[in-house]
């Protein structure tokens, strides 16, 4: 291999571990399909070696326009045992397996951690974990 291959060929593999690693990092925190979404970029790359770096970062491009147009909207908070970030809608972080979220014993709605009051019916009721 000459210089130039070994560093397309670096280009290439490193695109594609940036990529897994963000989405693996996005993908865990929203808890959704995070092993599809962390092997498959590196399966992109590794399928299209053979061609030019361009064609690899422009598929690569589009694989995640793909996952950002498919993965759950909506923002993060803090999980009250790890303290990593956990999408909104999600009552057990899905790090720590633990809820992030009290259950309202009136209306069963998810309340965050530090609220003191449930926001739908303003019951002071919560589970105790």
């Amino acid at each position: 291999m000459n210089q130039m291959e070994l560093i397309n060929l670096g280009v290439k593999l490193l695109v594609g571990i940036v990529l897994s690693i963000w989405m693996y990092k996005d993908s865990r925190s929203r808890d959704f399909s995070w092993i599809f979404w962390t092997i498959a970029p590196i399966f992109i790359v590794l399928t299209t070696m053979v061609f030019s770096v361009l064609t690899v970062v422009f598929v690569c491009i589009l694989f995640l326009a793909i996952y950002l147009g498919a993965r759950p909207k909506g923002g993060f908070f803090k999980c009250p045992h790890c303290n990593k970030l956990v999408y909104e809608d999600l009552f057990i972080c899905p790090y720590c397996r633990k809820n992030a979220k009290h259950e309202c014993l009136d209306c069963h709605e998810p309340v965050p951690w530090n609220e003191l009051q449930c926001p739908y019916c303003n019951s002071r009721d919560f589970t105790k974990d």
